[in-house]
């Protein structure tokens, strides 16, 4: 399954730059926000490097909660972000929608220049990402 989201995603969203901060319902940047009951894994078999500033990285949001099953049509996201190690910046490039059975059900692809890239604030989970992605 890793191997067709990466492969999905990777056909769809080349490069990107919006903004993970936009909210509009459906949009690309509500699916890409963690919802309660989620978890988010950064999944270090998706990082690549473009050269020693630029990255790409993928982060699997999936049902993590015991006490509860999962709401009636919910679907784990695969989100792709995009990393500029020299200014300390994440764009949220793609997500991936899968059913309960491991199948793609939607992608969305932001376009490149959609919005500004965002800087993680110290300590938080996007920042911890950033870090890992940029050592490589």
């Amino acid at each position: 399954m890793t191997a067709r989201i990466a492969y999905s995603l990777s056909v769809l969203a080349l490069v990107a730059g919006a903004s993970v901060h936009a909210q509009e319902p459906g949009s690309a940047e509500s699916l890409a926000q963690l919802k309660n009951g989620e978890a988010a894994r950064l999944d270090l078999q998706t990082i690549r490097k473009f050269g020693e500033s630029q990255g790409r990285f993928e982060v699997v949001l999936a049902w993590a909660d015991s006490s509860r099953p999962a709401p009636e049509g919910y679907g784990p996201r695969q989100v792709r972000y995009m990393a500029n190690c020299d200014e300390g910046t994440i764009s949220l490039a793609a997500v991936g929608v899968f059913d309960r059975n491991g199948q793609l059900t939607k992608t969305m692809v932001v376009p490149p220049g959609a919005a500004d890239p965002i800087k993680p604030q110290k300590g938080s989970e996007e920042a911890k990402w950033l870090k890992r992605v940029c050592m490589f």
